[in-house]
């Protein structure tokens, strides 16, 4: 996600706070503002200026390829936005420090990483168990292709056991 979008993120959060129609309508913009921060921090590809600032850092920095990262625009563009976000999510914290009492927000984000780090103990277990599972599968399977190896091949000495002496009975003997 672009930062513009982390942009509108902060400012719906900022605007649920201030409306404060519900704590389950704050959640969720807050919800809005992580994820796209998140986002924004797995992918930063850009191809073209989306938004008037980036034009504007193109056009005057005379930088004729935007698709290049190193271009003093883009450069100049990344800091810019990350400090634009960096200051309105201050703000949002603020406002809620502010509507709800100081030290809040800090709860919230003490909250939050504690509920990604029970999330990725969870994930863990459940690779962790999947990994036993799939083991004690692989021993089940390898224990049950042997015992069945086992009575074919115990059939199969029977059958044949058996045959030979039909065979033996059933030939004139010899002296």
């Amino acid at each position: 996600m672009d930062p513009a979008t982390i942009g509108m993120a902060i400012a719906a959060a900022k605007s649920a706070v201030s409306a404060a129609k519900g704590i389950q309508s704050l959640g969720q913009a807050l919800d809005g503002v992580f994820h796209a921060h998140e986002e924004h921090k797995k992918k930063k590809t850009k191809k073209k200026p989306k938004t008037r600032m980036q034009q504007i850092l193109r056009m005057r920095s005379g930088d004729e390829d935007y698709d290049d990262d190193t271009s003093i625009s883009a450069v100049a563009n990344q800091v810019l936005e990350e400090k634009q976000n960096q200051l309105a999510l201050e703000s949002l914290a603020k406002e809620i420090d502010r509507k709800w009492g100081h030290g809040t927000w800090s709860q919230i984000l003490a909250q939050r990483k504690q509920l990604l780090a029970e999330r990725a103990a969870e994930e863990k277990a459940k690779k962790e168990k999947a990994r036993q599972k799939a083991e004690e599968d692989k021993i089940f399977w390898h224990k049950l292709l042997v015992e069945v190896g086992k009575g074919a091949f115990l059939l199969l000495f029977a059958a044949a056991t058996v045959g030979f002496l039909m065979w033996a009975a059933a030939t004139p003997k010899i002296r």
